[in-house]
């Protein structure tokens, strides 16, 4: 529901999301979901009956050792130890980015921890979800996806990229490293953003035809009985070729008056060619 000010105008609802900055009231909501997740972990640290150095404990030391690179003997003082992730989180002399950076590296290494502890995964799950709430409530343009943070508007292209990352590992692979070339900071890498992501629909329509180029793919495709408009197939022939042109560097070397493809480019062929790789499937699936 919307609040008062909304419903009667005293304030103006932000009609671009907030990206590149988190504020006071951004970092104090990151750092209540670690103060979260301290708790759910010390939870499962006292059912587990484990002893020694508590599971939160033990994220926040690799943190100090390996995110910051301070010394680990200066983690530890007299029956106490330094306080990180959120002293990091809250410091306004660090970069927006690097605090992002932060979360990336606290969820890889809880993704590796207890792995085969269904308990412990769920933990990871739950503090992920908490994460994209809180960007969500806050008109943060992040998601949290495939444990990057990732510049993304809304749900329903989070579960269309999420849903083409299943179906193979190799479209994974090329997806996931052009969500990393989309948030890259300070300075993203747009053009291989975006040749990650073509090159992912290529890998789907050259398993299905073993054609060697995405444009003979698409017309196999067709010949093979995989029936969809012919306006969808010529927009993507476009989109193909937009790829391959030596205006854009994106599968070429960079010519003098190289077109810049910005973020928008990015993410619109992230969210376009997960959403064409989940519609070839399907009909690939319907046709098998």
């Amino acid at each position: 529901m919307a609040l008062f000010s909304d419903r009667y105008g005293y304030t103006t609802p932000r009609e671009v999301l907030r990206r590149e900055v988190l504020d006071t009231e951004c970092t104090n909501a990151l750092c209540t979901c670690y103060d979260y997740l301290s708790d759910w972990l010390n939870n499962f640290d006292r059912e587990s009956h484990h002893n020694g150095v508590l599971s939160y404990v033990k994220m926040e030391e690799r943190i100090w050792c390996f995110f910051l690179n301070y010394r680990k003997d200066d983690f530890w003082g007299y029956n106490s130890h330094k306080i990180v992730a959120t002293s990091f989180l809250s410091d306004s002399n660090n970069p927006w980015y690097k605090k992002f950076n932060l979360i990336e590296f606290t969820l890889n290494y809880l993704k590796g921890r207890n792995s085969d502890n269904k308990t412990f995964q769920y933990l990871v799950q739950t503090f992920i979800k908490l994460l994209n709430q809180t960007f969500v409530r806050l008109d943060l343009a992040y998601r949290i996806v495939d444990y990057q943070v990732v510049e993304i508007s809304n749900d329903e292209e989070i579960i269309s990229i999420e849903k083409a990352m299943t179906t193979s590992d190799n479209i994974r692979t090329h997806l996931s490293h052009a969500m990393q070339h989309l948030s890259s900071r300070p300075t993203a890498d747009y053009r291989n953003s975006i040749k990650e992501s073509i090159s992912a629909v290529e890998v789907l329509c050259r398993s299905i035809t073993n054609e060697n180029t995405l444009g003979k793919a698409l017309n196999k495709l067709v010949s093979n009985g995989i029936v969809f408009p012919k306006m969808l197939k010529d927009a993507f022939d476009k989109l193909y070729a937009y790829t391959n042109n030596e205006t854009t560097g994106i599968r070429h070397a960079l010519i003098e008056d190289s077109e810049n493809p910005g973020f928008d480019e990015a993410k619109f062929m992230l969210i376009t060619c997960s959403a064409f790789i989940n519609y070839i499937g399907s009909k690939h699936n319907t046709k098998s």
